[in-house]
């Protein structure tokens, strides 16, 4: 911790510096845990569009050979 007891500060203003300190400490852990888990969700976020762009494109591919199955069937089996 910073010494605060050089530039002469009462008592109790240094134990709210070092109060402060440490809540802004606190505060610095939170802000990069944060952008720890932020970052953590768009590379999922990312990966999980890639994976639904995917599967639209199969259920599309699934979609048209269903259809073009369908009108190969006789008239009389509809």
């Amino acid at each position: 911790m910073t010494q605060f007891n050089s530039l002469n500060y009462s008592e109790g203003m240094e134990a709210q510096l070092i109060a402060l300190e440490k809540k802004i400490k606190q505060l610095i852990g939170l802000i990069e845990s944060a952008q720890e888990k932020n970052k953590s969700l768009e590379t999922r976020l990312a990966s999980a569009e890639g994976l639904l762009t995917k599967l639209q494109s199969n259920m599309q591919e699934a979609s048209l050979r269903l259809e073009k199955m369908i009108r190969q069937l006789p008239e009389d089996k509809l």
